[in-house]
């Protein structure tokens, strides 16, 4: 992924952990490595923010205060698409893509991928917020790449024998 670095020089490459999310309007690649966990791409077209996290968990059942890090996909859905409209994006400008969810190798987190991405979808529609394309479910990790200034995402499918996070 490294070569798709090269098509956009001066740009910063920022690691994406679970929990964590980035928000700019400046041009930055963002990548991130997903199992079971999702992450969900925001991109503005009109005035060039661009956005993502990468949630570990489907839904937040907490009381106040609310989570400072996005490890659900409810939850961050809500936080960024609120700042993105703080900053002047408008709703019907956002254009969304949801990746992740693979099956776990654990049978304790059985099932946790499928409902990641059935939260996220869920969630997505509930704020009226346009997904534009997906790639989910299936047994194989997923590394992404992410440009925040133009939205398009490329996604590397992991060997099936590597542990899925």
């Amino acid at each position: 992924m490294h070569h798709l670095l090269d098509k956009h020089p001066g740009v910063s490459l920022r690691q994406l952990g679970v929990g964590d999310a980035v928000v700019s309007q400046r041009p930055l690649a963002v990548s991130t490595v997903l199992g079971s966990c999702v992450a969900v791409t925001f991109h503005c077209p009109v005035s060039g923010w661009g956005a993502m996290f990468h949630a570990l968990m489907p839904q937040c059942d907490c009381v106040a205060p609310a989570p400072r890090d996005y490890k659900y996909v409810d939850d961050a859905i809500r936080r960024l698409a609120r700042g993105l409209l703080r900053q002047g994006v408008r709703r019907a400008d956002l254009i969304c893509k949801v990746f992740g969810g693979a099956n776990a190798m654990f049978a304790e987190q059985f099932g946790v991928g499928r409902r990641n991405v059935l939260m996220a979808f869920e969630t997505l529609e509930s704020e009226r917020l346009r997904v534009v394309a997906s790639d989910v479910g299936g047994d194989r990790g997923r590394k992404l790449l992410f440009f925040t200034h133009t939205g398009e995402v490329f996604v590397k499918r992991l060997n099936p024998q590597c542990p899925l996070g």
